[in-house]
């Protein structure tokens, strides 16, 4: 993954959005388990996915006076919360 790229993403509000939705899409961060091995296998496959795209944000490196990746990923987090949040309402 161009890590460029996904820096150049991560630096609007629009470009994290998207990547907090694909990261909830693939299920990133969430553990649960069916019992049923096709099902399990295939939500772990989405997951690691999103696992991926999450270490890739991380690397991001906080080169120009720009943001390092840790945090855009705190940011992006902040800003899909409070986008739930208001949806709530």
């Amino acid at each position: 993954m161009d890590i460029e790229n996904l820096a150049t993403i991560m630096s609007t509000e629009a470009g994290r959005q998207f990547v907090a939705e694909v990261l909830d899409l693939c299920g990133a961060g969430a553990i649960a388990a069916s019992g049923n091995y096709a099902q399990d296998f295939y939500s772990l496959g989405r997951r690691a996915v999103g696992e991926d795209l999450l270490r890739a944000v991380r690397l991001i490196d906080a080169g120009g006076g720009s943001l390092d990746g840790l945090a855009l990923e705190y940011m992006m987090l902040r800003e899909h919360k409070q986008r739930k949040e208001s949806e709530d309402f």
